[in-house]
């Protein structure tokens, strides 16, 4: 009888204790519309974005967005690291904060919120200076506590419905958009290139025949000045002439023969035989 009282009694026991266990559950939410919510704890992975529900205490987890530069423990990507627990005691409660601590760094903005117990009540990391995460161990007070029991946790990645998944940093912003603008400067310097070298092209064509042209104006221009010049030297030289008085012959001019040089009456002798081969062809 008191064996069987015993095992009531602890039967009791159990059935309170089983309806009145520890749960959590730790949800996510992707709007970057890229990578791969991971839960780990103790080196397993738990989660790759469905809802992970733990009866108990669920302490020491990590999680993050696996965008394919982040190695296993969330290194150079930004890490969520919890604990959820039913408080025993004032201040010994749920703990959840967002790591930046060398070498983790911010690949997209994230942010977490409690549910069912402490509302709403969470962070958001937005940029690689945020003032809610973990840069050096000792910001403990960008910790978040919740001291209900039973507690949920809500992991969102890209909270801001950005869902290209940048990081919102001014800095980086500005250094992606002018990449951008410079590739289209390129592209335009190109056209205006490709422009120019075939303008420049043109003209070296076109510039032959009009230089050949201006020469040839320009050395009629000078035959026909030069032959103005002749002109009025020689009728300049008729009005100097001085008339012979009446009576008086003219003088004859010297054959101009004889003021040739050697010379001159061999080369005289080559153009005239040039001529006369020319003519007889």
């Amino acid at each position: 009888m008191i064996n069987l009282s015993r095992a009531l009694l602890i039967t009791a026991v159990l059935l309170v204790t089983g309806i009145e266990a520890e749960k959590h559950t730790i949800s996510f939410k992707n709007n970057c519309g890229r990578g791969k919510p991971q839960l780990i704890q103790g080196g397993n992975v738990l989660s790759n974005g469905e809802d992970y529900h733990h009866d108990g205490i669920f302490s020491a987890g990590i999680a993050y967005l696996q965008t394919g530069e982040c190695g296993f423990n969330a290194e150079r990507c930004a890490m969520l690291e919890m604990t959820l627990v039913n408080p025993s005691c004032v201040g010994c409660g749920s703990s959840t904060d967002i790591s930046l601590i060398p070498d983790h760094a911010l690949n997209v903005p994230v942010a977490f919120s409690y549910y069912n117990g402490c509302d709403g009540k969470g962070a958001t990391c937005l940029t690689p200076d945020c003032n809610t995460a973990f840069f050096v161990p000792d910001d403990t007070t960008v910790q978040v506590a919740c001291q209900e029991p039973d507690v949920n946790l809500l992991i969102t990645f890209c909270p801001d419905g950005n869902g290209s998944g940048s990081v919102h940093s001014t800095s980086k912003t500005s250094s992606s958009k002018p990449t951008s603008s410079a590739v289209h400067t390129s592209s335009s310097s190109t056209s205006s290139s490709s422009s120019s070298s075939s303008t420049s092209e043109k003209p070296a064509v076109s510039v032959t025949p009009v230089t050949s042209s201006t020469s040839q104006v320009v050395s009629s221009s000078a035959t026909t000045s030069s032959a103005t010049s002749v002109a009025a030297s020689g009728t300049t030289q008729a009005v100097n002439r001085k008339k012979c008085k009446p009576g008086q012959k003219p003088r004859r001019k010297r054959d101009a023969a004889i003021k040739r040089s050697p010379e001159e009456l061999l080369q005289h002798d080559i153009i005239a035989r040039h001529r006369r081969g020319h003519a007889q062809h």
